[in-house]
């Protein structure tokens, strides 16, 4: 039950940020939201966590915003993998990183608190 509440969280996260950042775009349908978020989490969970290991010493000095970076580059990288999604450059994956970010730690943070 854990995997789907945070797949769940993920798809809001996403939808969130194709609603809020003009650069990304999401194919029309809740399918092609969930099928991006499930590559967009499974993207994060190995290449993300390789990347943030390598460049580990880059998320100390920038106190983990680097960290933002990585998703947006993963971002990027599931919209090469997807025809649902579509990112039109960095910075647009940069603030769909960021929105992804906090809202997935807002919603984490929710479901810790209440279990």
């Amino acid at each position: 039950m854990n995997l789907i509440s945070r797949w769940i969280a993920l798809t809001l996260a996403v939808w969130l940020a194709d609603v809020f950042v003009g650069g990304v775009n999401i194919s029309d349908g809740i399918w092609n939201h969930l099928w991006v978020a499930a590559l967009f989490g499974l993207a994060n969970a190995v290449v993300g966590n390789i990347i943030r290991l390598v460049a580990f010493p880059a998320l100390i000095l920038t106190l983990g915003v680097f960290s933002i970076v990585v998703n947006a580059w993963m971002l990027i990288w599931v919209g090469d993998l997807s025809d649902a999604l579509d990112v039109s450059g960095f910075w647009p994956a940069f603030w769909a990183g960021l929105i992804i970010s906090v809202v997935s730690a807002i919603l984490g943070r929710a479901k810790r608190d209440r279990d």
